[in-house]
Protein backbone atom coordinates (compact mmCIF):
# COMPACT_ATOMS: atom_id res chain seq x y z
CA UNK A 1 0.00 0.00 0.00
CA UNK A 2 1.47 3.19 -0.75
CA UNK A 3 1.49 6.50 1.18
CA UNK A 4 -0.63 8.25 -0.04
CA UNK A 5 -3.55 5.50 -0.17
CA UNK A 6 -2.67 5.21 3.72
CA UNK A 7 -3.10 9.62 3.73
CA UNK A 8 -6.74 8.94 1.55
CA UNK A 9 -7.68 6.57 4.45
CA UNK A 10 -6.83 9.56 7.40
CA UNK A 11 -8.92 11.25 5.06
CA UNK A 12 -11.82 9.13 4.78
CA UNK A 13 -11.75 8.33 8.44
CA UNK A 14 -11.96 11.91 9.35
CA UNK A 15 -15.13 12.35 7.21
CA UNK A 16 -16.38 9.79 8.79
CA UNK A 17 -15.97 10.89 12.45
CA UNK A 18 -16.40 14.54 11.69
CA UNK A 19 -19.94 13.10 9.75
CA UNK A 20 -19.45 15.49 6.96
CA UNK A 21 -16.71 16.57 4.61
CA UNK A 22 -16.77 20.25 5.47
CA UNK A 23 -16.05 19.70 9.18
CA UNK A 24 -13.41 17.12 8.12
CA UNK A 25 -11.63 19.77 5.55
CA UNK A 26 -11.87 22.67 8.76
CA UNK A 27 -9.31 19.69 10.96
CA UNK A 28 -7.34 18.72 8.33
CA UNK A 29 -6.98 22.22 7.27
CA UNK A 30 -7.68 21.76 3.90
CA UNK A 31 -10.32 22.96 0.44
CA UNK A 32 -13.13 20.44 0.65
CA UNK A 33 -13.06 19.91 -2.48
CA UNK A 34 -9.66 17.92 -2.19
CA UNK A 35 -10.57 15.90 0.74
CA UNK A 36 -13.95 14.91 -1.24
CA UNK A 37 -11.57 14.07 -4.06
CA UNK A 38 -8.87 12.37 -2.64
CA UNK A 39 -12.20 10.09 -1.45
CA UNK A 40 -13.43 9.62 -4.31
CA UNK A 41 -9.84 8.48 -5.54
CA UNK A 42 -9.70 5.79 -2.55
CA UNK A 43 -13.40 4.57 -3.88
CA UNK A 44 -11.96 4.39 -7.38
CA UNK A 45 -8.53 2.53 -6.61
CA UNK A 46 -10.90 -0.02 -4.25
CA UNK A 47 -13.65 -0.12 -7.11
CA UNK A 48 -16.01 0.38 -4.25
CA UNK A 49 -18.57 3.07 -3.26
CA UNK A 50 -17.48 3.79 0.74
CA UNK A 51 -20.12 6.74 1.37
CA UNK A 52 -23.35 7.25 0.77
CA UNK A 53 -23.82 10.80 -0.42
CA UNK A 54 -26.93 13.20 -0.27
CA UNK A 55 -26.98 16.98 0.42
CA UNK A 56 -28.57 16.59 3.84
CA UNK A 57 -26.84 13.51 5.39
CA UNK A 58 -23.47 11.51 4.39
CA UNK A 59 -23.54 7.48 6.05
CA UNK A 60 -21.01 4.38 5.44
CA UNK A 61 -21.72 1.71 3.02
CA UNK A 62 -21.32 -2.02 4.03
CA UNK A 63 -17.17 -1.49 2.62
CA UNK A 64 -17.27 1.99 3.98
CA UNK A 65 -18.04 0.24 7.63
CA UNK A 66 -15.78 -2.70 7.55
CA UNK A 67 -13.01 -0.23 6.06
CA UNK A 68 -13.61 2.67 8.62
CA UNK A 69 -13.29 -0.46 11.44
CA UNK A 70 -10.41 -2.19 10.35
CA UNK A 71 -8.51 1.18 8.90
CA UNK A 72 -8.32 2.50 12.23
CA UNK A 73 -5.80 -0.06 14.05
CA UNK A 74 -4.08 -0.15 10.87
CA UNK A 75 -3.06 3.62 11.05
CA UNK A 76 -2.08 3.31 14.76
CA UNK A 77 -0.02 0.43 13.49
CA UNK A 78 1.74 2.48 10.54
CA UNK A 79 2.18 5.36 12.72
CA UNK A 80 4.11 3.25 15.98
CA UNK A 81 5.92 1.23 12.97
CA UNK A 82 7.55 5.04 11.34
CA UNK A 83 8.20 5.94 14.75
CA UNK A 84 10.27 2.83 15.32
CA UNK A 85 11.71 3.25 11.97
CA UNK A 86 12.86 7.00 12.20
CA UNK A 87 14.20 6.23 16.01
CA UNK A 88 11.64 8.63 17.02
CA UNK A 89 12.97 11.82 14.74
CA UNK A 90 9.46 12.76 14.12
CA UNK A 91 7.79 12.86 17.53
CA UNK A 92 7.59 16.29 18.09
CA UNK A 93 6.43 17.30 14.25
CA UNK A 94 3.23 17.80 12.90
CA UNK A 95 -0.48 19.37 14.11
CA UNK A 96 -1.74 18.30 17.18
CA UNK A 97 -5.31 19.82 18.79
CA UNK A 98 -6.30 20.69 21.81
CA UNK A 99 -8.88 21.63 23.60
CA UNK A 100 -9.51 23.91 26.67
CA UNK A 101 -12.14 25.74 28.58
CA UNK A 102 -12.09 28.89 29.32
CA UNK A 103 -10.62 29.47 32.40
CA UNK A 104 -7.44 27.53 31.45
CA UNK A 105 -6.29 30.32 29.34
CA UNK A 106 -5.91 32.72 32.63
CA UNK A 107 -3.08 29.88 34.58
CA UNK A 108 -0.38 30.70 32.35
CA UNK A 109 -1.37 27.26 29.54
CA UNK A 110 -0.81 29.69 26.72
CA UNK A 111 2.15 31.46 27.80
CA UNK A 112 3.69 28.03 28.70
CA UNK A 113 3.09 26.25 26.07
CA UNK A 114 4.84 29.41 23.58
CA UNK A 115 7.91 28.69 25.46
CA UNK A 116 7.72 24.91 24.62
CA UNK A 117 6.70 25.68 21.18
CA UNK A 118 9.71 28.27 20.40
CA UNK A 119 12.31 25.40 20.61
CA UNK A 120 10.08 22.87 18.19
CA UNK A 121 9.80 24.66 14.87
CA UNK A 122 7.93 21.78 13.39
CA UNK A 123 5.25 21.22 15.60
CA UNK A 124 1.88 23.17 15.41
CA UNK A 125 -0.54 23.44 17.99
CA UNK A 126 -4.26 23.94 17.26
CA UNK A 127 -5.81 25.40 20.56
CA UNK A 128 -9.49 25.51 20.73
CA UNK A 129 -11.05 27.21 23.62
CA UNK A 130 -14.50 26.97 24.64
CA UNK A 131 -17.24 26.13 27.37
CA UNK A 132 -19.55 24.40 24.87
CA UNK A 133 -19.33 20.90 24.83
CA UNK A 134 -16.78 19.27 22.76
CA UNK A 135 -17.35 15.88 20.25
CA UNK A 136 -13.83 14.84 20.84
CA UNK A 137 -14.14 12.70 17.91
CA UNK A 138 -15.95 14.62 15.22
CA UNK A 139 -13.71 17.86 15.99
CA UNK A 140 -10.85 15.62 15.82
CA UNK A 141 -9.29 16.78 19.44
CA UNK A 142 -6.26 14.99 20.28
CA UNK A 143 -5.91 16.66 24.11
CA UNK A 144 -8.33 18.29 26.39
CA UNK A 145 -8.55 19.72 29.63
CA UNK A 146 -11.83 19.60 30.50
CA UNK A 147 -14.09 20.75 33.84
CA UNK A 148 -16.59 18.63 34.80
CA UNK A 149 -18.25 16.88 32.30
CA UNK A 150 -16.82 13.52 30.63
CA UNK A 151 -17.96 13.27 27.06
CA UNK A 152 -17.00 9.42 26.68
CA UNK A 153 -15.93 7.25 28.84
CA UNK A 154 -13.58 5.26 26.21
CA UNK A 155 -11.08 8.23 26.38
CA UNK A 156 -7.56 7.88 28.19
CA UNK A 157 -8.78 9.88 31.49
CA UNK A 158 -6.69 11.45 34.35
CA UNK A 159 -8.22 13.36 37.17
CA UNK A 160 -6.28 16.48 37.85
CA UNK A 161 -8.06 17.93 40.68
CA UNK A 162 -11.31 19.49 41.83
CA UNK A 163 -11.31 23.05 40.72
CA UNK A 164 -13.21 24.98 43.85
CA UNK A 165 -15.31 28.49 42.65
CA UNK A 166 -15.52 30.84 45.62
CA UNK A 167 -17.50 34.63 46.05
CA UNK A 168 -16.22 37.22 45.24
CA UNK A 169 -16.54 41.03 44.12
CA UNK A 170 -14.23 44.17 43.32
CA UNK A 171 -13.87 46.70 46.41
CA UNK A 172 -15.43 49.30 44.30
CA UNK A 173 -18.57 47.64 44.84
CA UNK A 174 -18.84 47.49 48.20
CA UNK A 175 -17.76 51.29 48.43
CA UNK A 176 -20.43 52.86 50.74
CA UNK A 177 -21.93 49.47 52.14
CA UNK A 178 -21.32 46.63 54.18
CA UNK A 179 -19.33 43.78 52.64
CA UNK A 180 -21.51 40.41 53.05
CA UNK A 181 -21.36 38.82 56.49
CA UNK A 182 -24.51 36.31 55.82
CA UNK A 183 -25.12 34.15 52.63
CA UNK A 184 -28.98 34.91 53.41
CA UNK A 185 -28.14 38.74 52.22
CA UNK A 186 -27.09 37.81 49.03
CA UNK A 187 -30.45 38.57 47.51
CA UNK A 188 -30.13 41.91 48.43
CA UNK A 189 -26.76 42.44 46.18
CA UNK A 190 -26.53 42.37 42.74
CA UNK A 191 -25.18 38.66 41.48
CA UNK A 192 -23.47 38.30 38.16
CA UNK A 193 -24.07 34.30 37.30
CA UNK A 194 -23.75 32.19 34.07
CA UNK A 195 -26.15 32.53 31.41
CA UNK A 196 -28.21 28.82 31.21
CA UNK A 197 -31.74 27.38 29.92
CA UNK A 198 -33.02 28.08 32.88
CA UNK A 199 -33.46 31.29 35.30
CA UNK A 200 -30.65 31.34 38.21
CA UNK A 201 -32.56 32.81 40.71
CA UNK A 202 -30.18 30.87 43.41
CA UNK A 203 -26.71 29.31 44.75
CA UNK A 204 -25.36 26.29 46.21
CA UNK A 205 -23.26 26.57 48.54
CA UNK A 206 -21.18 24.75 50.98
CA UNK A 207 -19.80 25.44 54.56
CA UNK A 208 -16.19 24.45 54.39
CA UNK A 209 -16.15 23.36 57.75
CA UNK A 210 -19.26 22.03 58.25
CA UNK A 211 -19.34 20.55 54.86
CA UNK A 212 -23.06 21.14 54.53
CA UNK A 213 -24.53 22.37 51.16
CA UNK A 214 -27.70 25.00 51.28
CA UNK A 215 -29.56 26.61 49.08
CA UNK A 216 -29.80 30.62 48.70
CA UNK A 217 -31.27 33.09 46.69
CA UNK A 218 -29.79 35.54 44.61
CA UNK A 219 -30.44 38.42 42.40
CA UNK A 220 -28.75 38.44 38.86
CA UNK A 221 -27.98 41.77 37.01
CA UNK A 222 -25.74 40.18 35.03
CA UNK A 223 -25.65 37.03 32.98
CA UNK A 224 -23.32 35.27 30.32
CA UNK A 225 -22.21 32.42 29.04
CA UNK A 226 -18.81 33.11 29.29
CA UNK A 227 -16.96 32.82 32.13
CA UNK A 228 -14.13 35.63 31.24
CA UNK A 229 -17.06 38.17 30.24
CA UNK A 230 -19.03 37.33 33.97
CA UNK A 231 -15.16 37.69 35.31
CA UNK A 232 -15.32 41.42 33.53
CA UNK A 233 -17.99 42.40 35.37
CA UNK A 234 -17.14 41.27 38.36
CA UNK A 235 -13.63 43.32 38.23
CA UNK A 236 -15.90 46.27 36.98
CA UNK A 237 -17.66 46.64 40.05
CA UNK A 238 -21.19 45.62 39.14
CA UNK A 239 -21.74 43.20 41.78
CA UNK A 240 -20.88 39.88 43.51
CA UNK A 241 -19.89 36.84 41.36
CA UNK A 242 -17.98 33.47 41.44
CA UNK A 243 -14.30 32.76 40.04
CA UNK A 244 -11.77 29.64 40.74
CA UNK A 245 -10.47 30.40 44.35
CA UNK A 246 -7.10 30.27 43.13
CA UNK A 247 -7.52 33.72 40.67
CA UNK A 248 -9.91 35.28 44.13
CA UNK A 249 -6.61 34.27 46.11
CA UNK A 250 -4.44 36.63 43.63
CA UNK A 251 -6.84 39.24 43.52
CA UNK A 252 -7.13 39.40 47.18
CA UNK A 253 -3.50 39.71 47.46
CA UNK A 254 -3.44 42.78 44.73
CA UNK A 255 -6.38 44.15 46.18
CA UNK A 256 -8.27 43.96 42.85
CA UNK A 257 -10.58 41.55 44.77
CA UNK A 258 -12.66 41.09 48.33
CA UNK A 259 -13.04 37.35 49.17
CA UNK A 260 -17.15 37.34 49.63
CA UNK A 261 -17.97 34.81 52.37
CA UNK A 262 -14.63 33.03 52.76
CA UNK A 263 -16.80 30.35 54.71
CA UNK A 264 -18.23 29.31 51.76
CA UNK A 265 -17.66 27.72 48.26
CA UNK A 266 -19.78 26.65 45.41
CA UNK A 267 -19.33 22.75 44.58
CA UNK A 268 -16.15 21.26 43.55
CA UNK A 269 -15.81 20.51 40.01
CA UNK A 270 -13.91 18.12 38.98
CA UNK A 271 -11.03 18.66 36.26
CA UNK A 272 -10.02 16.00 33.80
CA UNK A 273 -7.10 15.93 31.02
CA UNK A 274 -8.57 13.42 28.30
CA UNK A 275 -7.08 11.85 25.02
CA UNK A 276 -7.89 9.06 22.59
CA UNK A 277 -5.98 5.44 23.62
CA UNK A 278 -4.45 5.80 20.30
CA UNK A 279 -2.86 8.70 21.06
CA UNK A 280 -2.00 7.89 24.72
CA UNK A 281 2.23 6.70 24.13
CA UNK A 282 2.22 9.87 21.84
CA UNK A 283 5.21 11.99 22.81
CA UNK A 284 3.98 15.55 21.65
CA UNK A 285 0.32 15.00 23.64
CA UNK A 286 2.80 14.11 26.55
CA UNK A 287 4.88 17.08 26.77
CA UNK A 288 1.31 19.52 26.14
CA UNK A 289 -0.19 17.29 28.61
CA UNK A 290 2.57 18.02 31.45
CA UNK A 291 2.00 21.74 30.84
CA UNK A 292 -2.19 21.35 31.22
CA UNK A 293 -1.17 19.24 34.12
CA UNK A 294 0.42 21.95 35.69
CA UNK A 295 -1.97 24.55 34.86
CA UNK A 296 -4.87 21.85 36.60
CA UNK A 297 -2.90 22.14 39.79
CA UNK A 298 -2.93 25.82 39.73
CA UNK A 299 -6.61 25.82 38.74
CA UNK A 300 -7.56 23.04 42.27
CA UNK A 301 -5.19 25.71 44.06
CA UNK A 302 -7.19 25.64 47.91
CA UNK A 303 -7.36 28.17 50.71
Amino acid sequence: MSLDNLQDIRFFNQVVRSQGFTAAANILQLPVNKVSRRVSQLENRMGVRLLNRTTRKLSLTAEGSVLFERSQRLLIEFDTLEEKLTNGAKLLTGTVRIAVRTPTVEFGFVEELSKELRTLDNLIVQLIVRDEPIDFIAEGIDLALMINDLPDSSLVQKKLGDVIFALCAAPDYFRGQNILQNPDELEIHHFISPLKKYPQNSLTLRHIKKKANRVYKIKPQFQSNDIRARARAIYAGLGVGNLPIAEVLNGVKDRSLVHVLPDYTLKPISVWSLKTADRKNDRRLQLIEKLLIGVGKRMCAKA
